[in-house]
């Protein structure tokens, strides 16, 4: 094994230098990741959790239905919730909720979900504003983020402000 004798006074204090560099090594390798890619992820609470931070941070709550073999479900993670734009937004203007509706039975009944995906949008008192069944494509999905969290959904309809 490979050592550096360092001298530290009258004794010297042996440093395996090998095993400190795998070390730091994997460190880098498995955290340093971990870390960088941090704001790259979508910050998805718990229901509960979610319905009172809306209130006290005074953001909508995102509430997004999915299910296990569900296609399209899939493809909105993969396609929408991967871009960072999105993820941006989300992060900072929502609080987000993913509910499986395969194991979160009592909140499918409570919202009436027939169909995944449905992303359901509530406001701070947690009110739905309006539920939308289906993929939703990055653009749609980026305008109806827009359309909630800048309000316009107390004065105009979706279908007239995709419009714009």
């Amino acid at each position: 094994m490979l050592s550096l004798r360092l001298h530290a006074g009258q004794t010297g204090t042996r440093i395996y230098f090998l095993p400190v560099c795998i070390a730091l090594v994997a460190y880098l390798w498995l955290v340093c990741p971990v870390c960088l890619y941090a704001a790259d992820n979508l910050n998805c609470l718990d229901y509960e959790i979610a319905l009172q931070k809306s209130k006290d941070a005074q953001k909508p709550l995102l509430i997004f239905f999915t299910s296990p073999w569900c296609y399209y479900c899939r493809e909105m993670e993969r396609k929408v919730f991967q871009n960072k734009d999105i993820i941006s937004i989300l992060n900072e203007r929502f609080l987000l909720v993913e509910v499986d509706i395969s194991r979160q039975k009592d909140l499918k009944e409570d919202y009436r979900i027939n169909y995944t995906p449905t992303s359901l949008f509530l406001d701070i008192r947690g009110k739905p504003i309006i539920d939308v069944k289906g993929y939703i494509p990055t653009k749609r999905f980026r305008k109806l983020l827009r359309y909630v969290g800048e309000n316009h959904y107390k004065t105009t309809a979706f279908s007239d402000f995709e419009k714009e």
